[in-house]
């Protein structure tokens, strides 16, 4: 369909549930109309149980229902609802998606992690024209971390969904405030395991002259952090690069200090003072083990990939 579209679209993450209104091409976002995003914590104590607790389930129908609300002032052409890492391990999904579609009156697609990969792709490269391909596009997310290669934003190579989130993480491994060294160990320990095959495959991209791109909220935050940013300016997180070093000496701040001291460092939203060791410690071992020195942070990501997606050829998933 040749024009824009406006459409709509609300990521359902394991820590949080993002909406985006925008007008925009199969290629490109030409104008964001609206986006807003609550952190209710989907997987919260999945790790242990296997299904989603019904406190987490109403936490995200109340928003669902808000974002509901919202979406239908802009009446869009398309919409789409789309599920990932917590939906797709939950024991009680179906329990759960019943519960969205009766009480918040949505209907949610929940995607593959390869799928989940690509689209995050996408996204994660809108607007980085001034950053040279090939790129690796790393996405630490609250129940999953995505690794995808390719040449240039529209065209991946391989794409790999692994996981392991900062949320599952966090309350599999890291159960001490602040944790202790024995803990920080055993991670090591279990990411070197869990990374060795996507990161033995990618490797020889990133040897040749691949770019490291990192997104999702962990890694825009750990860059707030690192700048010290009072309030979250995504135009001014797009495109920044973060050093090793600068995620290396963020982590021995934040790993000496209980999660609640978190919360005075400027930069750190509420709801991610527990979480973002998990993600300083998930984005420094995927830096060793691929042997990087740097990354380039995207401020954008899966949803922006699906906002493009449905305004091209994705009508089905509408």
């Amino acid at each position: 369909m040749k024009g824009n579209l406006k459409v709509a679209v609300v990521d359902i993450g394991t820590n949080s549930v993002r909406l985006m209104v925008a007008e925009a091409t199969g290629r490109r976002i030409e104008n964001v109309l609206f986006q807003d995003g609550r952190i209710t914590r989907l997987g919260e104590g999945l790790a242990a149980t296997r299904s989603i607790a019904r406190t987490a389930v109403d936490r995200t129908v109340a928003v669902l229902s808000e974002f509901g609300e919202r979406i239908r002032s802009y009446a869009p052409d398309r919409i789409a609802y789309i599920g990932t890492s917590a939906l797709r391990q939950a024991a009680n999904r179906s329990e759960v998606l019943d519960r969205f579609a009766r009480e918040a009156g949505v209907s949610v697609r929940v995607i593959p992690g390869e799928e989940e990969a690509a689209l995050t792709y996408r996204g994660a490269l809108q607007g980085l024209e001034g950053v040279r391909g090939p790129f690796l596009v790393v996405d630490i997310g609250g129940g999953s971390s995505e690794l995808i290669v390719g040449e240039s934003p529209r065209d991946f190579w391989k794409a790999f969904s692994v996981e392991v989130g900062v949320v599952t993480l966090t309350e599999g491994w890291l159960r001490s405030d602040p944790p202790t060294e024995a803990e920080f160990s055993s991670v090591r320990r279990y990411l070197s395991e869990r990374f060795k095959e996507p990161v033995g495959i990618l490797s020889p991209y990133l040897a040749s002259g691949a770019r490291l791109v990192g997104t999702a909220g962990s890694v825009t935050t750990i860059l707030a952090l690192v700048r010290k940013m009072a309030r979250y300016d995504p135009a001014g997180v797009h495109g920044q690069k973060l050093s090793r070093e600068e995620i290396d000496a963020l982590f021995s701040r934040l790993r000496e200090i209980p999660a609640r001291e978190r919360l005075a460092l400027p930069g750190l939203e509420r709801g991610r003072e527990d979480i973002i060791l998990s993600g300083t410690l998930i984005l420094l071992s995927l830096l060793d083990f691929l042997r990087q020195s740097e990354l380039v942070v995207s401020a954008y990501g899966l949803r922006e990939g699906v906002v493009m997606d449905l305004a091209g050829d994705g009508a089905g998933h509408s």
